[in-house]
């Protein structure tokens, strides 16, 4: 299955969401990124992350976190802007921030290899977490691989 369909089907799960989530906010992580390092240890595929890392760094500096910025300073009432206006907009840079996370998804999905052995989901999570710099505490990534391996969480 193609990166992009696993991350939807992973991050429709609501432990999978929550933990995403949590490592966004709490700790600063990248959300496709952590999901594709999962899909690749699931896949048994290997890329050069550093590289990887740095692609997905200036993608997230220069269009992901200012799209969800946009997104979220739209969430709140804004007096006097039409709410349901606001609202459409807000649904629109929605829509634009999914498309900008498809377009890094697919930009890392094209750097990895072919399938091979499964590896631990955990430890690939924390290479990637390593190889972006700053990565979040150990219990968080356990988190994220405990609900990815729960296919019924």
């Amino acid at each position: 299955m193609g990166f992009w369909d696993w991350a939807l089907k992973a991050y429709a799960r609501q432990p999978v969401a929550d933990a995403c989530l949590h490592l966004q906010d709490a700790h600063g992580q990248n959300v496709p990124w952590l999901l594709w390092a999962a899909w690749m240890a699931q896949e048994g595929r290997s890329a050069d992350l550093k590289d990887a890392a740095r692609m997905m760094r200036a993608w997230d500096v220069e269009i992901g976190a200012p799209l969800r910025s946009v997104r979220r300073a739209l969430k709140p009432l804004r007096p006097p802007v039409d709410e349901a206006a606001k609202e459409a907009l807000r649904d629109a840079v929605k829509a634009v921030e999914l498309r900008g996370e498809r377009v890094l998804m697919e930009s890392l999905e094209a750097l990895s290899g072919s399938s091979g052995q499964p590896m631990p989901m955990l430890g690939g999570l924390i290479a990637a977490a390593e190889a972006a710099g700053d990565p979040p505490r150990r219990s968080a990534l356990e988190q994220l691989a405990a609900a990815l391996d729960n296919p019924n969480g």
